[in-house]
């Protein structure tokens, strides 16, 4: 009996053992289905939304970096606006001239300039061919009496104002009826726009 007893035993033994595989077995077995249905699934989906945040991530850098870039571009833009506007009021049409004959009148007065005669002359094209659609030049005759200082006073006076003017021929004569009053005569040179 004994001999039954312990076969019996080691059959038992069996029996659980084998059990205790077929519990392993059948739950590696659903362990691998839910890997396979739910969790690969997940993973993959996972990867997939990952990389498109990746993208979006991407294209929302490149977006801020070209409206940063419009930004400075607008922000160039109005300086070059600005900038232009400046020169234009330098470059002033052909309607302003009487004005601006009257402006060497008024700075020739204000640097104790006495002048006796402003004479425009023709409007003539611009030496570059670019240049020609947008400006002419128009030299200015100009006699007065004037001392020395008086001036340098005026062309430093017409030199740097707004209008572009530049001094092409300068020419003083010594007056014998008064030492400290000279006959100048001046030839300008400013810029008109064609636009």
């Amino acid at each position: 009996m004994s001999a039954e007893r312990s076969d019996l035993t080691r059959i038992k033994e069996i029996v659980k053992q084998n059990k205790m595989y077929v519990v392993l077995g059948v739950t590696v077995v659903v362990a691998g289905i839910y890997l396979f249905l739910f969790i690969f699934p997940a993973f993959s989906k996972f990867l997939t939304v990952h990389r498109e945040v990746q993208n979006l991530k991407d294209e929302i850098e490149l977006v801020n970096g070209r409206v940063k870039m419009i930004n400075n571009m607008t922000e160039k833009l109005e300086a070059l606006e600005l900038e232009l506007e400046s020169y234009s009021k330098g470059l002033p049409g052909q309607k302003e001239i009487p004005e601006f004959l009257e402006e060497l009148s008024s700075v020739a007065k204000v640097s104790g300039v006495k002048i006796l005669s402003i004479t425009p002359s023709e409007l003539k094209e611009a030496k570059s061919v670019e240049a020609r659609e947008y400006y002419g030049e128009m030299p200015v005759f100009i006699t007065a009496e004037s001392g020395y200082h008086q001036l340098g006073f005026f062309i430093n006076n017409i030199e740097s104002g707004e209008r572009f003017i530049l001094v092409e021929d300068l020419n003083i004569q010594h007056n014998a009826e008064s030492p400290r009053k000279h006959d100048v005569m001046l030839t300008l040179k400013t810029y008109v726009s064609n636009v």
